[in-house]
């Protein structure tokens, strides 16, 4: 039997059934968290039919909540935000498989599903300021019969932030060889061999780093961008990144451009001002919101100076405002005065 079939008991407990309906702050034994949390988006999505965003303390837990609502909510898409990995004043580019995992947790949010979403995300990610959409690579699909033209499709692919190299070993890069592209993309467990035979595409099979061995079939490949900016937007950060790194004598470099000039900072957004009211917003660890915000945030600070962070990231205050505003749901596994447990 599924997992999702067991969720309907939830209706029988009073508790969950008034969360669901009327919302409130409530302590739940953190080895409930997943189910409580699948069976108030399950009831919630019947009702109003919008995705689900669920905030919780970090990207540790963020993932591993993602994991356990997958398995109860199973077929229903679940995606996990991560944050960027690495920080925007350090220049450094953040690595292609949470690039990944962000762009198909925000298009899955964005765009109309058959179901509706839930994503989980963490304090650190809703702080990150994030690119307009239209400014990233498009993402894009390889299937068997499709045609194809190999040096444009590696071009596309290095315009989409992947990595040309010789043999393909780690999410984010690619190998042309002859009639054969092998990819690694960004939001797959497996890398893809891609046969062509002239202009068409023969066959897609999934093949082992370790072994070169194939893995079995694929009917088609999703490819979602490596990076979070289209090459004309994302070049000068990569080449400050470069540069400033040395000086002239090939020591370390003292200084280099803030990143805030490099980035057309203008149409960088906070994520919940993106999705705006469309989304079911649950606060899953309500003890662990305010102390992450406020860690990242003296963290930034302190490397911006105290000045232009706000250009891309977004501020604790703001951040709890918005979740007060749109949350109507709190949980924590901390039982203080709250009337549901």
């Amino acid at each position: 039997m599924a997992l999702r079939e067991l969720i309907a008991h939830a209706e029988h407990e009073p508790a969950i059934g008034r969360l669901a309906a009327q919302g409130g702050h409530a302590f739940v034994a953190a080895s409930l968290r997943a189910f409580v949390v699948a069976a108030i988006a399950e009831a919630r999505a019947g009702d109003r039919g919008r995705p689900a965003l669920v905030v919780v303390g970090d990207d540790r837990q963020a993932r591993d909540l993602a994991a356990d609502l997958r398995a109860w909510l199973e077929p229903r898409p679940v995606r996990w935000y991560p944050s960027r990995g690495v920080a925007y004043e350090s220049h450094l580019k953040p690595p292609a498989h949470l690039v990944g995992l962000r762009v198909a947790a925000l298009d899955v949010l964005l765009e109309e599903q058959q179901e509706p979403p839930v994503v989980v995300v963490s304090a650190a990610a809703l702080s990150e300021k994030v690119p307009d959409p239209a400014l990233r690579p498009h993402s894009f699909r390889l299937a068997a019969g499709d045609l194809i033209d190999l040096q444009e499709c590696a071009a596309d692919l290095v315009a989409a932030g992947y990595e040309r190299v010789d043999q393909v070993s780690e999410r984010g890069q690619f190998a042309v060889r002859g009639g054969i592209l092998d990819l690694f993309a960004v939001t797959e467990e497996h890398p893809v061999r891609v046969d062509t035979f002239d202009i068409e595409i023969e066959s897609l099979r999934w093949f082992s780093t370790f072994t070169q061995r194939s893995l079995g079939d694929a009917q088609r490949v999703e490819v979602a961008p490596a990076a979070e900016l289209a090459a004309e937007h994302r070049e000068a950060a990569e080449i400050a990144a470069i540069s400033g790194a040395f000086d002239a004598d090939g020591g370390e470099g003292e200084s280099r451009p803030d990143i805030a000039e490099l980035l057309p900072i203008e149409r960088f957004g906070a994520l919940l001002d993106l999705l705006g009211e469309r989304v079911e917003t649950i606060v899953a660890a309500e003890e662990e919101i305010g102390a992450a915000l406020a860690d990242l945030w003296s963290d930034v600070s302190v490397a911006f100076h105290d000045r232009d962070a706000h250009y891309l990231y977004v501020s604790p205050e703001r951040i709890e405002d918005a979740l007060a505003e749109r949350a109507s749901v709190w949980l924590s596994s901390l039982a203080s005065d709250q009337e549901i447990q």
